[in-house]
């Protein structure tokens, strides 16, 4: 906010240094309008009003660079980054020596490059969550089939031993029986 502010007074004095609008003056229609817009700056007001007050500078002078900077700020201020930065780029192209246009295009793109990160970040712990859950599933499959496995053995150790008792259960009579 404090950059902000001393923006705003460097825009200030810009315009009273050229004695006007900081452009190339404020034309007589336009007036009322700078005023608004410079009142809604100055108390950091970057909502639908300060945005329609600077797209009707714009309408009258199309190329005033105090009104596009003002209007990229709203569109930023109410996330449109896309229109804010195509903003910034058209200041830069009339006033290539624009700080504030650098430096609040500089500031989006450290943004947009800080969500692809994130993104990216997300991304990856996606996939090695899914990856570990696949790597649990299948020890989860493993571990039954194994458990499967001895359970059948169990078994088939259980159908003997009642098998090898039958037979000693039968053995003593066929003895006696010869």
């Amino acid at each position: 906010m404090a950059d902000d502010q001393r923006d705003l007074a460097a825009l200030e004095a810009a315009r009273r240094a050229l004695g006007g609008g900081g452009d190339n003056g404020v034309p007589a229609a336009a007036a009322p309008l700078q005023r608004q817009a410079d009142q809604l700056a100055s108390v950091g007001d970057w909502g639908p009003a300060a945005e329609d007050v600077n797209r009707r500078l714009l309408e009258l002078d199309p190329q005033r660079k105090v009104a596009m900077t003002r209007l990229a700020r709203c569109l930023r201020e109410k996330g449109d980054a896309e229109a804010a930065e195509a903003l910034y780029l058209e200041i830069l192209a009339l006033d290539p020596a624009n700080m504030i246009a650098s430096n609040f295009l500089r500031g989006l793109r450290r943004q947009r490059e800080r969500a692809v990160a994130d993104e990216l970040e997300a991304a990856v712990v996606a996939r090695k969550a899914a990856a570990a859950t696949k790597k649990a599933e299948s020890a989860a499959r493993k571990e039954a089939a194994a458990a499967k496995r001895a359970e059948t053995a169990a078994r088939k150790a259980a159908a003997t031993t009642d098998e090898s008792a039958a037979a000693a259960d039968d053995a003593p009579e066929a003895a006696v029986a010869d």
